[in-house]
């Protein structure tokens, strides 16, 4: 890089917010890095942007996507190459009011992440003058891997469209057992597409709906 030899350290954040800021600073301290790709969550960005001011390493994240991370002390330390959760939460109520949705409901990762698209998600419907309803907002545990109980809450709520903000794992088990529950509503909303995701729920990902971006 510009003449220069670099030199590639890598650590697993496992999508944990403690386990993330714990290889921020083994990074820093252990391995002397003088610049840091990620943190990959939110989570474990907001924990980890005060510690990169104190050290006064710069960070570039692909993927933490938290409003709320632009308003933190030290964020001239971190910076983003994605858009933030409220653009995403946006263009998915965009379409639910293109498409005459008048029923919706969301089960999204009890996180920065998941919480901060829903509320994105249900500001935009608001303010947009749609004239339907939310009907049932259930926010689930990660670690959990099984999601039946709080997968019952959204399918009694009876939504024509059902937002899913998931990681790429327990999003396979949350589709997979919303169908085997036979929640199927007219259309899924999810906060990025994997192929994985598209594969484990085969033809239903006909119905699926994302933003994402390039």
């Amino acid at each position: 890089v510009l003449g220069k030899q670099v030199e590639l350290v890598e650590e697993d954040g496992k999508t944990d917010p403690a386990s993330g800021l714990e290889r921020v600073k083994k990074l820093i301290e252990i391995d002397g890095v003088q610049v840091i790709v990620g943190p990959m969550i939110s989570g474990s960005s907001k924990l980890a942007i005060p510690y990169l001011k104190e050290h006064k390493v710069p960070a570039i994240t692909m993927s933490a996507t938290a409003f709320e991370l632009s308003e933190l002390d030290g964020t001239e330390w971190f910076f983003r190459a994605c858009l933030m959760d409220d653009a995403q939460g946006r263009v998915l109520a965009d379409v639910v009011k293109e498409k005459g949705y008048t029923k919706v409901a969301s089960i999204v990762l009890d996180n920065l992440y998941g919480k901060g698209i829903e509320k994105a998600f249900i500001e935009g419907l608001e303010e947009s003058g749609w004239p339907g309803e939310v009907v049932a907002t259930v926010h689930y545990d990660e670690a959990k891997k099984d999601y039946r109980t709080e997968l019952g809450q959204i399918k009694d709520s009876g939504p024509d469209a059902v937002l899913i903000v998931s990681y790429a794992d327990d999003g396979i088990i949350v589709f997979k057992q919303a169908l085997e529950m036979g929640l199927r509503p007219k259309q899924f909303f999810n906060g990025h597409i994997v192929k994985p995701l598209i594969k484990a729920i085969g033809k239903y990902s006909e119905y699926l709906c994302g933003s994402v971006y390039w």
